[in-house]
């Protein structure tokens, strides 16, 4: 029983995952002919044709928005297509190579789209050329002034992009002497901490070497208090003297208060009165 229950759950699961894993295709199907079908329209729409440079460079990141959002959608395809049993992923596999092909085929006509908007810009939009036959002289001389204006305009705009990316090399280049000089400090203050560091660690060391003379120190001089206690509590019984009572020789000094108490103390002052 428990086992038909463990397969019946299992197979529940693989069928939620294929029902996820189609939705996912069928979803990155839609994205990426959308995807298609506008990158197609920069070109052979009239409409965009017709657009700014500025504007089309917007429908140009509008597009690369939804191609990332693609690129997610593939990403989590791709994981579902890991939790698939050997059927499903006879079925889904191929799914996932036409996928990213197509993904990788959009980037590229994105990427050169964008390049013809910009050689567009850069080359001034100019009008197809007209059939010179049949002109006149002045109307070709005409033309060719215009076609000399023209490229000076073209030759004007990429003086002018040369001289932005100068500008822009100078900037980068002033900031990675300004990030050098940073790591160089930072080496620097590194070097000095791990100085510090060291000196520190000597410091210690003879702090440690201090205490312990002064351990010995302390000790010897506890020793000497314990000494010269010894000797007054020696001093005050008495127990230097060398009258001999029984196997000790000692006396007691009667006249010291804290011998009073004494039997022997006690007996020489009943004797004395």
């Amino acid at each position: 029983l428990s086992w038909g229950v463990r397969m019946a759950k299992t197979m529940r699961r693989y069928a939620q995952m294929s029902d996820e894993i189609e939705h996912l295709d069928v979803e990155l199907s839609e994205i990426l002919a959308e995807i298609r079908q506008e990158i197609e329209g920069l070109e052979w729409d009239a409409k965009k044709a017709n657009l700014s440079r500025a504007d089309k460079n917007k429908e140009v990141t509008r597009i690369k928005a939804s191609l990332d959002k693609a690129k997610g959608v593939f990403q989590n395809f791709k994981v579902e297509l890991r939790e698939l049993g050997r059927e499903e992923l006879a079925t889904y596999e191929p799914k996932a190579r036409t996928h990213q092909a197509a993904l990788d085929e959009l980037l590229r006509n994105l990427n050169y789209a964008k390049t013809q908007i910009d050689k567009a810009e850069l080359m001034g939009d100019r009008p197809p050329e007209e059939s010179l036959d049949n002109k006149s002289a002045a109307e070709l001389i005409e033309k060719a002034k215009q076609v000399q204006t023209q490229d000076a305009e073209a030759v004007s705009r990429m003086k002018q992009m040369v001289a932005q990316s100068e500008e822009t090399g100078v900037e980068t280049n002033i900031k990675l002497k300004t990030q050098t000089e940073q790591l160089k400090n930072i080496h620097v203050d590194v070097d000095t901490v791990q100085a510090n560091m060291k000196a520190a660690e000597k410091i210690l060391g003879q702090m440690s070497r201090r205490l312990a003379t002064d351990k010995m120190v302390a000790c010897v001089v506890i020793l000497l208090l314990l000494g010269i206690l010894g000797i007054i509590i020696v001093k005050i019984f008495g127990w230097d003297n060398t009258q001999t009572q029984g196997p000790y020789a000692y006396i007691i000094d009667c006249n010291l208060d804290i011998a009073q108490s004494y039997s022997e103390c006690i007996d020489k002052a009943k004797g004395g009165n």
